[in-house]
């Protein structure tokens, strides 16, 4: 009642079968995973090195009363399209919902969906006050890339001066 030696070889080349389609299956997926996230940082990556920003100063406009001023920054897409609900700020220090100005002064004065190459986005900050502390507000794109508006108020050209700078992250390169 014992099995003979055919069958006993059967089993365990059965076994050798079955144990190289779970090893292939498995390196399979892993190969799929790779393949896809190089695909993903491969996309980044250009999403990135074509996200560009400018300063429109002709399109930005300031306005003061005798203790605060407003400011509103026309910021150009020379880039790609880019998907504004993804995007975060900083203003000096802290974080802002840049979808609303009345909670914390900064915002967007439209309702931007998609940001196409060519357009404007119109960055309004309100109720700075009115002395020449430098200011800063940093825009994060979903693809991690920024922009730094830095500016202040001179009182004896009575006007903002303002710099823009960009960037994006190092560990994508």
């Amino acid at each position: 009642m014992g099995f003979s030696v055919s069958a006993s070889a059967a089993i365990i080349f059965i076994s050798f079968l079955i144990a190289a389609g779970t090893i292939y299956t498995a390196w399979s997926n892993s190969y799929a995973n790779v393949q896809a996230a190089r695909e993903d940082w491969y996309a980044l990556r250009l999403s990135q090195l074509n996200t560009l920003f400018s300063l429109n100063a002709g399109l930005s406009k300031f306005s003061n009363t005798t203790t605060y001023y407003n400011v509103t920054f026309a910021i150009r897409n020379n880039g790609v399209t880019l998907y504004a609900p993804h995007w975060s700020a900083v203003y000096d220090g802290s974080y802002v919902t840049i979808y609303n100005v009345s909670d914390d002064n900064v915002g967007l004065l439209d309702d931007y969906t998609y940001v196409l190459p060519g357009s404007f986005v119109l960055i309004n900050v309100t109720h700075i006050p009115l002395n020449s502390e430098v200011h800063n507000l940093t825009v994060v794109f979903g693809n991690g890339c920024w922009v730094r508006l830095t500016w202040y108020y001179s009182s004896t050209a009575k006007e903002v001066i303002a710099t823009v700078s960009r960037g994006c992250p190092t560990e994508v390169s």
